[in-house]
């Protein structure tokens, strides 16, 4: 048996289903138990009890599915993103499945491709094929059992995969150290600009009034035949006007209808 790497004080996970024998299942975890040691812990888990186990994220530093001897365990997405999720970042997914080696259509068996992809999209990275072997006659004779898959063209592929160092959904403040730049604009006099701030609070006031402004040559007249060049906006203040600004106006032919009774 590979020890996978598992070294004394890991957490492992131990999946099985019903295609996995139950001596072998029993074998496998006293030898994990005794790599991981006293401060290790070995979980056995049944596949079709994995989504609604109590397993919190980031809880195993190794699982292990269908390595079993003997077991010819299908993997589903939902499966795949739940080993995903039990594992802490950085962790590995040892995982053995029959794979297709025919092209097959709407097959429940993967080829080796869709397994690597089922493993990538389940949020894994680093996923590689370890070992490529043909099936055993124990192996042929559970996936018809327990599969009800009938095929000659079927391996048996044992692939890895990584977690992430991080967890989906974490964050991390980054500090920038970022000078600020001044804009080479010259300072704005604080009086100057409240002089000629026009808000909506003066647009509102009764005293603000617009008086049209027209040109003929360098002179301006007043009078309903020429069309206003612009016009000037008056703020009416006791004792005097005071101009705000001058909004100039575009050419268009029908501002030049210009009558009695004419709004400002």
């Amino acid at each position: 048996m590979a020890d996978f790497g598992i070294s004394a004080g890991q957490f492992v996970a131990v999946i099985w289903d019903k295609s996995s024998p139950v001596e072998a299942l029993k074998d496998l975890v006293d030898k994990l138990q005794a790599l991981t040691g006293d401060e290790g812990r070995v979980s056995v888990e049944n596949i079709n009890q994995l989504l609604q186990s109590a397993h919190k994220e980031s809880s195993f530093d190794i699982v292990l599915s269908g390595i079993i001897p003997g077991s010819t365990t299908l993997h589903s997405a939902d499966i795949l993103a739940e080993m995903a999720r039990i594992l802490r970042p950085g962790g590995c997914l040892f995982l053995k499945e029959p794979v297709e080696t025919a092209v097959v259509n709407n097959s429940k068996v993967k080829t080796a491709s869709k397994l690597c992809s089922a493993l990538t999209l389940s949020g894994l990275v680093e996923v590689k094929e370890l070992q490529r072997e043909s099936l055993s006659p124990e192996e042929i004779q559970s996936v018809r059992e327990h599969l009800g898959y009938h095929s000659d063209s079927l391996l048996s592929l044992q692939i890895t995969g990584k977690k992430p160092n991080f967890e989906v959904g974490s964050s991390s403040q980054l500090k920038l150290s970022i000078a600020k730049k001044s804009s080479g604009k010259p300072a704005v006099d604080p009086a100057a600009a409240k002089l000629w701030t026009l808000s909506a609070n003066d647009m509102e006031d009764e005293s603000v009034h617009l008086w049209p402004r027209r040109r003929t040559g360098k002179r301006e007249i007043e009078g309903p035949d020429k069309l206003p060049a612009q016009v000037s906006l008056w703020k009416l203040l006791p004792g005097r006007c005071f101009p705000l600004c001058q909004l100039p106006l575009p050419w268009d032919a029908s501002l030049q209808t210009w009558g009695e009774g004419a709004s400002e």
